[in-house]
């Protein structure tokens, strides 16, 4: 900001009228008043007969029978919801406390107050009172708030102009066919529509060479009729990354690299402007935008839009920050600050049966756009943390329009062919990150489990006959609660089960766990997995104690040592 001041920059828009259908997303320039009150007029809140409250205690009204006001019909008037209400009337009687008798009598049941159901003039919007305040963003309540009170247009701010610049010898524009090497500009759509949910109008500029005096005449030409122009790529510090030099050749840069992760390479600048004795021009922030999709984002969401802001004059975003626990550790370079994407998980807790969200850490590779696809939320760890452990409560920020909502399935414990053959058919539906196996022992996993941080645990159980052994889900029990034990598969003695707090049993990801083992084509990858066996799978037993099965399963017989189970 302050580099671009010096240049001559004051980021100024101008206004314009709009009509109120018309002003979603736009920025107001003013204050903008009611011209009336909304409403207008004393009007009915319910349907009924309006009254007055003076005539009834005054004895104008003669008792039907005990406790039953009987009104004459020079003495009411019937009314629906919104009604103008007569002058001399007082209150309105609601349409459930009126009979009706055939001699044209109305008998009201109930007591009859002064002011009852009748809105006072400007009990919603009062003449003169503000409606919305200068930099807001009209929302669709908005703009119908704008139209009660009076106003068929408002005054709003000139929406910003972004050009954007793609650059790179690879890269070839949307629809091109693509030669070994060649990528297409992806960034520009993603960038742009970025800008147009910041307010803002944009142009995409035919994509530029790696060569510095090319790039300089595309943002030469771009800038005078732009608010802000973004060049993508070139901003690291590859051979053909000419980004910085060219932005200080046609103006001043002001920041190239921040301690940041994504988004590392971004570059601030400023072209234009009468600093350096150069002829004087309008100044124009340019911003160049790191080339691979995730730092893409975050270099525009944490610098372009707190610049669109400032453009339009709104107020600062608010970020909803959400609280969630951590389902795994996480370890954070200290020298910066990071934003992590992650997924979400509604878990429900053994023995509470508490619901809390715990968040997923998705990869960290800059270049994956699909990583930005599947984020549900965003994490901020400021530099100086090292990361955080397993069960800390972060405070991510939504993303808004996630394609996903908190639909990820977590399951710590047991790597084996049986579980991966599981994973595969889970996921077979659904997005890469939505189903979350963390590998970790068998105590590990439980432990999880216990603190509410998985959904379910995978572990081996020794078998009694052709059945889990009852001993070793006690133990389980002891631990957890009432639990579902659910049989994957049997191997070398062993039954490999997912472990399911029973509080838990009827939760969506459960369900979708459940469905997999009882599959043909579980059974049959089985089949292909030396030294497995399908027995067993898709059995489910309930395990926990004698006082607590009644609400499972009342037929349940009797087990061995200090549970009971029930059989599915």
């Amino acid at each position: 900001m302050r580099t671009c001041a010096r240049a001559g920059w004051t980021g100024a828009l101008g206004v314009e009228t709009v009509p109120v259908a018309a002003a979603r997303g736009r920025v107001t320039a003013e204050p903008v008043r009611a011209r009336w009150s909304v409403p207008a007029y004393r009007a009915a809140a319910m349907d009924g007969i309006a009254v007055t409250t003076t005539r009834i205690s005054t004895g104008d009204a003669s008792g039907a029978a005990e406790g039953t006001i009987r009104l004459s019909p020079e003495n009411f008037d019937r009314l629906d919801t919104g009604d103008l209400v007569p002058s001399e009337r007082d209150a309105v009687v609601m349409r459930e406390q009126v009979t009706f008798t055939p001699s044209g009598f109305a008998e009201l049941s109930g007591p009859v107050i002064a002011g009852r159901h009748i809105r006072p003039v400007g009990e919603d919007i009062a003449a003169g009172a503000v409606v919305l305040p200068a930099g807001h963003r009209v929302r669709p309540a908005d703009a119908a708030a704008l139209a009660a009170a009076g106003h068929v247009s408002v005054l709003v701010r000139r929406r910003p102009k972004v050009a954007i610049l793609p650059t790179g010898d690879e890269v070839r524009p949307l629809g091109a066919s693509l030669a070994p090497g060649e990528i297409l500009d992806t960034n520009s759509i993603m960038l742009g529509g970025l800008a147009e949910d910041a307010g803002c109008i944009t142009e995409t500029l035919p994509v530029a060479p790696d060569v510095p005096e090319r790039i300089a005449a595309a943002i030469a030409e771009a800038a005078p009729t732009a608010d802000v122009v973004l060049v993508i790529a070139g901003s690291s510090a590859g051979r053909d990354d000419h980004t910085s030099s060219v932005i200080g050749r046609l103006g001043r840069v002001a920041v190239h690299g921040v301690a940041m992760r994504p988004g590392h390479p971004v570059v601030l600048g400023v072209v234009g402007g009468a600093e350096d004795n150069r002829p004087a021009t309008v100044a124009v922030p340019v911003v160049g935008i790191p080339g691979y999709p995730a730092s893409a984002e975050r270099a525009f969401t944490c610098f372009v839009q707190p610049l669109l802001r400032r453009i339009l004059e709104a107020g600062a975003a608010d970020d909803h920050a959400v609280a969630a626990r951590l389902a795994a550790p996480i370890v954070s370079a200290e020298h910066l600050e990071e934003y992590l994407r992650v997924r979400l998980a509604r878990v429900v807790a053994p023995r509470t049966g508490q619901v809390t969200l715990v968040a997923v850490a998705l990869p960290r590779g800059a270049g994956a756009l699909n990583t930005l696809v599947q984020t549900e939320a965003v994490l901020r760890i400021p530099a100086g943390e090292a990361g955080y452990p397993a069960g800390t409560t972060v405070r991510p920020v939504p993303v808004d329009g996630a394609a996903f909502a908190a639909g990820t399935t977590i399951v710590t414990g047991l790597r084996s062919p049986a579980t991966d053959a599981l994973i595969d058919l889970l996921g077979a539906d659904r997005p890469v990150a939505a189903v979350h196996w963390q590998p970790t022992g068998e105590t590990a996993a439980v432990e999880a489990l216990a603190d509410g941080l998985c959904h379910a645990a995978a572990v081996r159980i020794d078998l009694a006959g052709e059945r889990p052994d009852e001993r070793a889900a006690a133990t389980l029990v002891e631990r957890l609660g009432p639990i579902t034990l659910l049989e994957l598969a049997h191997v070398a003695g062993q039954a490999e089960v997912l472990v399911i707090p029973a509080a838990a049993f009827d939760s969506g990801a459960i369900a979708d766990l459940r469905t997999v083992p009882r599959s043909m084509d579980y059974r049959r990858a089985l089949r292909e997995l030396p030294g497995y066996t399908g027995r067993g799978a898709g059995h489910e037993t309930w395990h926990g104690p004698a006082a607590d099965l009644e609400k499972v399963n009342s037929d349940s017989a009797l087990a061995d040592g200090a549970t009971r189970c029930a059989t599915r």
